[in-house]
């Protein structure tokens, strides 16, 4: 089946690849905005670092992915209703939305709702349709499942609660 986008043209996978790498790229500089906003408190400010890089990872995973595929398989028409996932997630404002992050409360909410968003299902999908075996397909969903679950295990304790965190004041 060939999937066609809303004009009518097709979306390669070549350009599902690229779609999502820049979509990593976003949340990736969503990140390290957060960083910056919360420098003063150098717990939060890494926790933001080690998101930043974990989404940089993701982007150089997809960039090394798909050099190694064919020119046919990139050729090929992506799943467009995965297509327009990842479109959608390209429309997020990152310099808007770092904007309105007054508290660390703010940052938590705005990133509890990201990784659980479209963003992580795209490069799911990728990863379950492009991995190179399954041994490497297993880690990486592993390694995702990890990153979403960072936010409720690994955020620093001493902010855990939502009115500790609407204490900590966002820098401008």
């Amino acid at each position: 089946t060939i999937f066609t986008d809303r004009m009518g043209f097709m979306t390669t996978v070549d350009e599902l690849f690229t779609l999502a790498i820049a979509a990593e790229r976003a949340a990736e500089s969503l990140y390290l905005g957060l960083t910056q906003k919360f420098a003063a408190h150098a717990e939060v400010a890494q926790f933001w670092q080690r998101y930043a890089a974990e989404e940089g990872g993701h982007a150089q995973w997809l960039a090394q992915r798909r050099s190694a595929l064919s020119p046919e398989t990139l050729a090929a028409p992506a799943d467009e209703f995965i297509a327009d996932q990842v479109r959608y997630v390209l429309k997020f404002p990152v310099a808007d939305a770092l904007a309105d992050v007054e508290d660390l409360e703010d940052a938590y909410q705005l990133v509890n709702d990201i990784e659980n968003s479209e963003t992580n299902a795209v490069f799911e999908f990728l990863i379950e349709h492009f991995a190179a075996d399954a041994a490497t397909q297993t880690f990486l969903k592993g390694q995702l499942r990890a990153h979403i679950g960072n936010l409720r295990i690994e955020f620093p304790t001493q902010f855990r609660t939502a009115a500790l965190r609407r204490g900590i004041k966002a820098a401008s």
